[in-house]
């Protein structure tokens, strides 16, 4: 299967909100933890027209589609310096918010993904790569230890309400 790796346009701001809502409540949606009211307000701010508008022009943030033949099936954003989450410094690349459509999960995407990261840190010469990943999941922790990362802090995420904890993982390219 074809696939291909987009930066997102303005003018597709709207296709990127509703992919970031709908695969952000299936990846949560059984945790049990989080109430409509706690997705709904994420869901304003986060995820806001507004708020990914300005992610889409900040010249250090990049957001991407993963397609599959011409198909959107995920997207995942890549922030350097100030649009980092935290702040690392500017030998770092973060690769945040890596989400797919369920039927779109495992198969490799992960890794393709992954390795792009990589070739941009390269490209904008950072020399280490990082992410959050939620602590309660399991399957994302294996695959980036599989990919070396390393566990080398936390910091806390909020859905709403509820506070979670994402594991700071990161990598010497």
């Amino acid at each position: 299967m074809s696939y291909s790796i987009e930066k997102v346009k303005l003018s597709e701001v709207e296709q990127l909100r509703n992919l970031s809502i709908q695969t952000f409540k299936n990846t949560f949606k059984d945790e049990g933890q989080y109430t409509d009211e706690d997705f709904s307000h994420y869901f304003a701010t986060a995820y806001s027209v507004k708020q990914l508008t300005n992610e889409l022009l900040d010249e250090q943030a990049f957001t991407y589609f993963y397609k599959e033949n011409e198909e959107i099936v995920g997207y995942f954003k890549l922030n350097i310096n100030d649009a980092q989450t935290e702040k690392m410094g500017d030998t770092y690349l973060e690769l945040q918010r890596i989400y797919f459509l369920p039927h779109a999960q495992g198969g490799g995407r992960g890794k393709h993904v992954f390795e792009f990261a990589i070739q941009k840190a390269k490209e904008l010469n950072k020399i280490k790569i990082w992410l959050g990943v939620y602590e309660k999941n399991k399957q994302a922790f294996e695959f980036y230890k599989k990919q070396g990362l390393n566990v080398t802090g936390k910091h806390y995420f909020y859905t709403g309400s509820v506070e979670d904890v994402d594991l700071i993982m990161e990598k010497e390219l």
